[in-house]
C-alpha cells in the first residue's frame, strides 16, 4: 500500500495533460512520466538521472547528478543539450539535493524561457533510503528564495496533505512553537516554475 505522500501526487499526476515538444525527467528512471499523467503529447522524452538510479530501473538517457553543474556531466557522454526543455519534471529527488542552489540553477539552464518546470518538495518525511543520500526537507520560504536566486518564477504552489490530523496533533502535543494562524496539515509542495 502506497503512503499518503505518494498517493497525492499520484492522483495529481493522474490529472496532468502534458503537450511539449522536449520534456526532461530528472530522476524519472524508476517511474516514468508517460505512464503516469491523463494525456501525453510529446515529441522528445529524455530521462536524467544516476547511473545506476535504483535496483531493476532502466539507464537513464543522461547520466547526471543535479547537485553538480549539469554541463560538466553531459560533456563527457557525447550528449548534446543545447536545445532547451519545454518542460521538466523533478518529481521526489529534491530530499536527497544536498545544494539545492546548484540544482535550482541546472533546472533554469536547462528550461526553455516561458518553459514549466514541475518540481516536488518534501517538508515533513521520515529518513528514508538510501540513508547516506537523504539529505534536506523544505518550507514555502526557503523553496521561493531559492527560486528567486535562480530566476525562476513561482506560479503554483500545490500542497501535499496528510491524510490524519496526527501531525497537527503531534505539534500539539511536543509543544512545537508552529507559527499562528498557519496551516500546517501539509507534508511537501508539488510547484510548478516558470522562466
Amino acid at each position: 500500500m502506497s503512503s499518503s505522500y505518494r498517493n497525492s501526487l499520484n492522483e495529481w499526476l493522474a490529472n496532468l495533460d502534458v503537450k511539449a515538444d522536449r520534456v526532461l525527467d530528472i530522476g524519472g528512471s524508476q517511474l516514468t512520466m508517460p505512464k503516469r499523467v491523463k494525456s501525453w503529447e510529446v515529441n522528445t522524452y529524455l530521462i536524467a538521472d544516476l547511473p545506476e538510479p535504483h535496483e531493476d530501473s532502466p539507464k537513464p538517457d543522461i547520466e547526471m547528478d543535479i547537485n553538480y553543474y549539469w554541463a560538466d556531466q553531459v560533456a563527457g557522454q557525447g550528449i548534446f543539450l543545447g536545445e532547451q526543455f519545454d518542460t521538466i519534471f523533478c518529481l521526489e529527488v529534491f530530499d536527497y539535493v544536498f545544494d539545492p542552489m546548484e540544482a535550482f540553477s541546472n533546472i533554469e539552464c536547462l528550461l526553455k524561457s516561458g518553459g514549466t518546470a514541475w518540481v516536488t518538495f518534501p517538508s515533513i518525511y521520515p529518513l528514508h533510503q538510501p540513508i547516506e543520500d537523504d539529505a534536506l526537507r523544505y518550507m514555502p520560504g526557503g523553496i521561493k528564495k531559492l527560486a528567486a536566486e535562480a530566476n525562476l518564477i513561482i506560479e503554483e504552489m500545490i500542497p501535499r496533505r496528510f491524510e490524519t490530523d496526527a501531525w497537527d496533533r503531534t505539534i500539539r502535543a511536543e509543544r512545537l512553537r508552529a507559527a499562528k494562524h498557519e496551516d500546517h496539515n501539509f507534508s511537501g509542495w508539488i510547484v510548478r516554475f516558470t522562466k
